[in-house]
């Protein structure tokens, strides 16, 4: 074969799996990000962008909880998010001593 064409192939090559790798490694970063920044937070049929971006129009911290109040008193909404953020605050003090929610839990 030319070597012009040997060249131009393992430029190619090159190229693609150079693009591959940075491509991959944003995917991976993304993901890990995505699920750091959406701690606890389900939206059906959003992909990555959707779903930061709706979270960042809520709150740029992310510390909220989402509870769907429809056609809910107002005793059981009350009950319902102190419910649900019990669970996220026991979530966040158990990030840096598991073994101490463990015991809490088996109390």
């Amino acid at each position: 074969m030319n070597k012009k064409i040997i060249r131009g192939i393992f430029l190619i090559s090159f190229f693609t799996c150079i693009f591959f790798l940075g491509w991959s490694s944003n995917e991976l970063y993304d993901y890990y990000n995505y699920h750091r920044e959406l701690n606890g937070m389900y939206l059906r049929n959003y992909n990555q962008e959707r779903a930061r971006n709706k979270v960042y129009d809520r709150d740029e911290l992310g510390d909220w909880v989402c509870v769907n109040v429809r056609d809910m008193s107002y005793e059981k909404a009350y009950e319902t998010c102190r419910h649900e953020v019990s669970h996220e605050i026991f979530a966040e003090s158990c990030e840096g001593n598991l073994t101490k929610c463990l015991k809490a839990v088996e109390e």
